[in-house]
């Protein structure tokens, strides 16, 4: 007599991929670090384009070894679309399998941040450190809502002010406490631990899991890519289903239209005819944001609209 073979899609490629540890650890710890997430080259890609998408938006391309200019805690938001080397990141199949095992191979891509550490506090972070927190709302649902990766595209260390930790904190359903959120000082929280994790690794927790940062006392920066998947019922942070450009979605696979928000079928407005329509099949023309310039101001009725 044999056993009823158990059949899981979500574990077979965790197995397929030899994560079945990493799955142990999410479910125990609330957190696991996945070191080969991105091979040397693509690591190299994504940090050259995190680097030019920064000095973009900046006019100040960040020194990696002094971090001049570049002082306590950076976030850049809506950067996916800056270059073809982040359409791979964000698919990587080691990320992927695991964000599927927590949440489903339906879920969407809710924002895709470039984020630096760089040496003490700053003006938006005083402390010097990220207090404690998790990324889900409160009230938390009896199940995983979403998940958060970040990619580390230069060593996360110690020095360069790591990741820190509870574990276990994901199966208490709330936020921490302003006492628990301490990670400095005599009244740190004691339960926080450190997180370090080489370039092209991935950190993946359930976004429950409380986390933070400490103080960075090294010179040089860190550079990471806060990726949050959800579910598709929530609403996401980043436009991406509106404004996707078609060659990034010509040259990926369908997993990254999925991703994108494409196959959810929310988002009505006066299109009547696109109510029953999944995003894939929608012109999604008809809902890009109308760019206002400062050309000439015309009057319809009592809203005032200014011409592109």
């Amino acid at each position: 007599m044999q056993a009823t073979p158990v059949t899981n899609p979500y574990l077979d490629e965790l197995a397929r991929l030899g994560l079945e540890r990493h799955a142990l650890e999410l479910e125990a710890n609330g957190f696991t670090v996945v070191e080969d997430a991105l091979d040397p080259d693509l690591t190299a890609r994504g940090l050259e384009a995190a680097l030019c998408a920064i000095d973009e938006r900046t006019g100040r391309r960040p020194d990696l070894a002094t971090g001049e200019g570049y002082e306590g805690y950076w976030v850049w938001r809506y950067t996916l679309l800056k270059d073809p080397a982040f359409e791979e990141i964000v698919m990587a199949e080691k990320v992927l399998a695991l964000v599927d095992y927590l949440i489903g191979q339906d879920c969407i891509l809710s924002t895709f941040t470039t984020h630096i550490r760089g040496r003490g506090p700053s003006k938006e972070m005083p402390h010097g450190y990220l207090p404690l927190h998790g990324d889900d709302p409160q009230p938390h649902p009896g199940y995983y809502a979403s998940t958060t990766v970040n990619i580390c595209l230069t060593d996360v260390t110690e020095e360069s002010g790591c990741l820190a930790f509870v574990p276990g904190s994901h199966k208490l359903a709330r936020q921490p406490t302003p006492a628990e959120r301490v990670l400095a000082g005599n009244d740190a929280n004691t339960e926080a631990v450190p997180v370090v994790a080489p370039a092209g690794a991935a950190i993946v927790w359930p976004s429950q899991t409380w986390h933070g940062s400490w103080e960075s006392p090294d010179p040089g920066l860190r550079v990471t890519l806060a990726v949050l998947y959800s579910r598709p019922h929530l609403q996401c942070y980043e436009m991406y289903r509106e404004t996707v450009p078609e060659e990034a979605l010509e040259r990926n696979s369908p997993r990254f239209a999925t991703l994108m928000g494409l196959d959810t079928n929310g988002g009505w407005n006066d299109n009547q005819d696109d109510w029953h329509k999944q995003w894939r099949d929608r012109d999604r023309s008809r809902y890009r944001p109308r760019v206002v310039g400062a050309g000439p101001r015309r009057v319809r009725g009592m809203f005032e609209e200014v011409d592109a």
